[in-house]
């Protein structure tokens, strides 16, 4: 590792170029084509070095000490296309340069970041990147990050439990635990924030979304096998301004937000608020049929949640050298959600049967510097630090407590319930930091960048469980209440280095690798004994190296065409199943044994621009080495009162095409439309389907007709799309967007009857949206309505709460009024 960090040291000192004073003055204004007004607050930079300036409120701009020679010069503002033009620099002497943007209706000018850590305009990023932005986030009515990723292409968020409406992410094909979920570009998103973190992050602050598919890891470290998605916050603004908005719908819904944002000479400031509620949801019951299911049966399917956020963010622009920004952050999360079985009110006592309840506590501090060193480095220093705590109940210690107190003489009927005064909540209180390093420098056609990066996490965990497998019925210590303290920790130290080099305007070559040292590990104590052994402790060291190379071929100046293909790595730490049964105490169990998953991902897209139409197509292929699966513990494993394990079960790929169109058809509308086909699988068929000798298949033999289903990878559907329509007349706005979901395998493991269980293939579905909006001055007023047809899933058993493909209730609805002053 020592030789890693000489090499980083070594390019570090030997990149940097100072400043050269020429007096070489660049001046002028920014003006729109349509119309002639002056557009303030444009950003004018020099390509190939770091020098830029900002227009002042009247479109003009002043830049000294340029580069001799010829110089190309670029202006952009958001929602305008680029302009270049080269422009001759001579000593002591001023030039003079006039701008005139075009609007940018498909939004092709947004500046991105994540792909390759250097800013890029979308149309001419190295590495293909999505972006959502504020004005679509907005469009949507998404008042958090679930909602706001739903329909991107390639992307599906869904929910896996209707009693705490447990979330994650899913980028083609792999799960949450191979997408690396960034917030400013810091891996702050993890562990217990995996859970159930995207209905808990708030949009109000949100400035956009980038999404960057493939291979990750040679940038972003562990977890990035599938990709990264970066939230990208507000900057304050430079006119001072206000904002406030209230929100109503049915089921309860309501919605607060306020923010307001100002700069102040070389200080900006942001803050922002945001309140939302809503009731629990019963619409659906357990059945084999639409028509069965769409009846009520007292349990929710939709939880009662309250989740607050609030923040700010400190800007000091060139606070103690030219051109350098030093930016503070703050953000809290408060959220309560809890459901179960809502008659007579039951899913609001937490120890009851059948009821959730889930109480989240986040705070959030981090800090960004950059120095700009001469005219083409620039240093870049990170650090943040989150403190999460999850306090959290359920049936689990009452059903197991209760089965291994039954009366002999009765054994079908349920047995004692513990006493009210022991009844305890799982406690979980994790802090992490993430500091960060990065040196950027331009030299002539190469971009290097090298940086080094660290993640830290501490997590400590109480949960109340009692020994009560049906085998340990002869154990003494079988029905023995007890208290168990879990301690878990990770450190992840990376290296990365990455070279744009510009081969010819047309070629841009990235070759990128990084290396990272991770060791993780898990300890278990208990309260009172409940083992003739101590607890085995788990232990993971691994040091790893991943590389990717990217490569961007302009083959018109419209048609731009992509490869890209890496390694990537993920640590068996952290899982967020782990955490969702509110047992990361001893009911999950990981082995030292267990390997770390290895991957390699292949990308190639093409993406046609034109200033009204894009087209686009990316084929995707992942390959994955010893995937790490959720599955029932072993018979030794369950001596210690584990219920599950991890196991590295097979090799596995995903592999797809995505196809996307978007174009202003005429003034005022726009239209989009994202079309993938999937297909992702197992190396072999899983052995609890298809193994004559596995327990549970000798137990069910009926397993065995799905085991050649069981090679499919669960919950990808082989086909999605989505249709995106904007129209806005003037003053008016509306929106209608439709997403489908094509069939998919999707597992049911029932829990009374295993008999039952089976793994079903899904139907097609598509869910409408729609939205309006007018404004008058400086209100809005708005209303939509989502799944307007009120699409249900067509099968349902409660008894396995991870049975959830569609929506389970019907159509929600909502109106608005936002003031911006």
């Amino acid at each position: 590792m020592k030789k890693y960090l000489l090499i980083l040291t070594a390019m570090f000192c030997s990149i940097v170029a100072m400043a050269q004073n020429t007096d070489a003055m660049l001046f002028g204004d920014v003006k729109a084509k349509e119309g002639g007004k002056h557009l303030p607050h444009a950003v004018i930079r020099v390509k190939g070095t770091n020098l830029k300036t900002q227009c002042d409120a009247t479109g003009h701009f002043k830049l000294s000490n340029l580069p001799l020679g010829k110089q190309v010069v670029i202006a952009t503002l958001d929602g305008y296309q680029q302009q270049e033009k080269e422009v001759d620099m001579v000593n002591n002497k001023g030039t003079e340069v006039y701008f005139e943007l075009e609007k940018d209706p498909l939004e092709l000018s947004q500046v991105v970041v994540t792909g390759t850590r250097t800013s890029h305009f979308v149309k001419d990023v190295p590495i293909r990147t999505e972006v959502l932005t504020s004005q679509a986030i907005t469009k949507k009515n998404a008042q958090n990050l679930y909602e706001a990723l739903e329909g991107v292409p390639g992307i599906r968020v869904e929910q896996q439990c209707q009693f705490c409406n447990f979330s994650e992410v899913r980028m083609q094909g792999l799960g949450a635990e191979h997408t690396q979920v960034l917030i400013d570009g810091e891996p702050i998103y993890s562990g217990l924030a995996g859970v159930y973190g995207l209905q808990q992050i708030g949009t109000n602050d949100i400035d956009r979304l980038e999404v960057v598919k493939g291979a990750g890891s040679a940038l972003y470290g562990s977890s990035a096998v599938a990709g990264a998605i970066n939230i990208i916050s507000k900057e304050p603004t430079f006119e001072p301004s206000v904002t406030g908005d209230i929100q109503f719908g049915n089921f309860g819904f309501k919605s607060y937000k306020g923010s307001g944002s100002m700069r102040y000479n070389n200080i900006g400031l942001s803050v922002f608020a945001q309140r939302t509620q809503m009731d629990a949801i019963d619409r659906t019951q357990n059945g084999l049929t639409r028509k069965e299911v769409k009846h009520k049966d007292g349990i929710s399917d939709r939880v009662d949640e309250t989740m607050n956020n609030l923040g700010f963010s400190l800007y000091f622009y060139q606070p103690f050298a030219k051109n350098d920004k030093l930016v503070l952050r703050g953000k809290a999360i408060d959220e309560h959600r809890f459901g179960g079985v809502m008659t007579n009110d039951q899913y609001l006592n937490p120890y009851t049967d059948g009821t959730e309840d889930i109480r989240t506590n986040r705070l959030s501090a981090d800090l960004a510097y950059t120095l700009p060193i001469g005219k083409h480095s620039e240093l870049n220093l990170t650090t943040a630090y989150v403190y999460h705590k999850r306090q959290a109940t359920n049936d689990t210690f009452l059903h197991d407590y209760m089965d291994s107190h039954k009366d002999p003489a009765h054994p079908d009927e349920d047995g004692a319930e513990p006493d009210v005064s022991m009844m305890r909540p799982y406690i979980a209180k994790e802090n992490t930091v993430t500091p960060s390093l990065t040196l950027t420098s331009i030299l002539g056609n190469h971009t290097l960048l090298g940086g080094v990066q660290g993640y830290f996490t501490r997590l400590r965990e109480t949960g109340l469980y009692v020994i009560s497998a049906e085998d340990e019925k002869t154990s003494p210590y079988y029905g023995v209440p007890y208290t168990s303290i879990g301690k878990k920790h990770a450190n992840e130290l990376g290296f990365f280095i990455q070279d744009e080099w510009n081969v010819t305007p047309k070629l841009t070559v990235v070759p990128g690798i990084r290396v990272d040292s991770h060791s993780s590990g898990e300890e278990y104590a208990t309260s009172v004994k409940v083992s003739d052994s101590a607890f085995p402790t788990t232990k993971f060291s691994k040091t790893t190296v991943n590389p990717r190379i990217a490569i961007k071929y302009e083959l018109t100046p419209s048609l731009v065409l992509r490869a890209n293909v890496g390694t990537g790595f993920r640590a068996p730490y952290g899982f967020s199943e782990d955490l969702h049964l509110c047992s990361g105490s001893p009911r999950v169990w990981k082995s030292s044994n267990l390997k770390g998953e290895r991957a390699i991902s292949y990308n190639l897209s093409a993406d046609y621009y034109a200033k009204k139409y894009q087209f686009s197509i990316n084929i995707f292929r992942t390959n994955l080495k010893d995937k790490i699966q959720f599955s029932p513990a072993d018979d030794e494993v369950k001596k210690f009162g584990y219920s599950y394990q991890w196991e590295n079960v097979d090799d596995a790929y995903v592999q797809g095409v995505e196809l996307g169109a978007k174009a202003n058809l005429f003034r005022n509308f726009n239209a989009g439309i994202n079309w993938t086909f999937n297909q992702g699988k197992f190396k072999h068929e899983r052995a609890d389907w298809s193994d004559p000798n596995d327990e549970t298949v000798k137990e069910f033999p009926q397993r065995l007709q799905y085991a050649k289903d069981s090679r499919n990878i669960s919950r990808f559907p082989a086909m999605t799309g989505d249709i995106d329509l904007d129209y806005t007349p003037g003053t008016w706005s509306f929106s209608l967007t439709s997403s489908l979901q094509g069939r998919m395998y999707i597992d049911y493991n029932s829990e009374d009857d295993g008999a039952t269980s089976k793994i079903k293939k899904t139907n097609t579905f598509m869910i409408f949206n729609c939205r309006a909006a007018k404004r008058f001055g400086m209100c809005t007023v708005y209303a939509g309505a989502k799944n307007i047809f009120s699409y249900i899933q067509d099968e349902k058993h409660t008894d396995d709460a991870a049975f959830m493909y569609a929506p389970v209730y019907g159509a929600t609805w909502y109106v608005g009024l936002s003031v911006k002053l």
